[in-house]
């Protein structure tokens, strides 16, 4: 209940400022992962990708999708206390679907900072688990979602009028928290 108020609270802000001129931009790149087993996420770049709406010169939302890397089996195998002969591991990234309110303050003409907030779900999963024989997703969860909060910042730097290029650091909260850098590519309409 409290993420649908602090969501409705994000609409109910922009709403004064939509008589001003919008602009649609869609997003994409790179997200680099550290890899963590408790969290499910493999090591290395992963994708984002999104649609946003800038409301006004500051404010705007975006939602997008990150996903993450796979979790690589020689590291659950490591982290087993007991010697391995025989496994079947198959593991799939997590997914991290977001909604965001932006904050996007000029530097200068071609530079800006921006700050974003805003609420994730989450989806972790492991599709097999078979450790000498035994599947071990009779004793362990191997599924789990969740939704929690995060917050990004960055630069963006401002390629021409329709194209930007970002570099931030998002903060996932939660049973799924992670860190990422990312390398966005932005295109408005």
């Amino acid at each position: 209940m409290k993420y649908a108020v602090l969501l409705f609270s994000l609409f109910v802000l922009a709403a004064p400022c939509s008589a001003q001129q919008t602009d649609l931009y869609i997003f994409g790149g790179f997200v680099n992962f550290d890899e963590d087993i408790e969290t499910g996420v493999g090591d290395g770049a992963g994708f984002r990708g999104g649609l946003g709406w800038q409301i006004n010169e500051r404010f705007g939302v975006e939602g997008f999708v990150d996903i993450a890397p796979e979790l690589s089996p020689d590291t659950i195998l490591n982290s087993l206390a007991v010697h391995v002969s025989v496994y079947d591991i198959s593991t799939v990234g997590n997914t991290y679907v977001s909604l965001a309110g932006t904050l996007t303050l000029p530097l200068n003409n071609s530079i800006s900072g921006i700050w974003r907030a805003g609420i994730f779900n989450y989806s972790v999963e492991f599709e097999r688990v078979s450790v000498n024989e035994i599947d071990l997703c009779d004793f362990i969860s191997c599924e789990d979602s969740g939704t929690d909060l995060f917050a990004s910042g960055g630069l963006m730097l401002q390629i021409n009028e329709k194209a930007s290029l970002e570099f931030s650091v998002t903060q996932y909260t939660g049973d799924a928290e992670t860190q990422t850098v990312n390398t966005i590519f932005r295109y408005r309409f």
